[in-house]
């Protein structure tokens, strides 16, 4: 939580650390709801029981490569690449939920993500 909050006060989403710790608090809150909310729809939506240990959550660790097919861009901007340069993520935002059944995968809600491309050092702080 403490890398979300980090990027969220990095990309000025939030100026004060501290908030955006609030904020990333609530939101994992949210998501747990979100995600068995979503479970339980999908369970009355197509009339199957869906079994919680085939549903997972789906988490995309900073620095892997942006991929449209199971990821969405959390500013919603274009993510072409730039020269042929592929897109890193630099962190997420929500998480993704996934169900599994045998070798299938369905990917039910894809995760947000941050790019390394849209991050904005704070002024004064360096990575030195």
């Amino acid at each position: 939580m403490r890398d979300l909050a980090r990027i969220l006060t990095i990309t000025r989403y939030f100026s004060d650390f501290s908030e955006a710790m609030k904020s990333v608090g609530n939101a994992v809150e949210s998501e747990v709801k979100a995600i068995v909310e979503a479970s339980l729809q999908l369970d009355a939506t197509i009339k199957t029981k869906i079994a919680l240990s085939d549903v997972s959550v789906y988490i995309v660790p900073p620095g892997t490569f942006f991929a449209e097919e199971t990821m969405d861009n959390e500013f919603g901007e274009d993510v072409t690449r730039a020269g042929g340069e592929r897109m890193i993520v630099a962190g997420m935002v929500k998480i993704g939920l996934v169900q599994r059944t045998g070798n299938v995968e369905k990917m039910l809600r894809k995760p947000k993500v941050i790019l390394e491309r849209d991050l904005v050092e704070p002024e004064g702080e360096s990575q030195g």
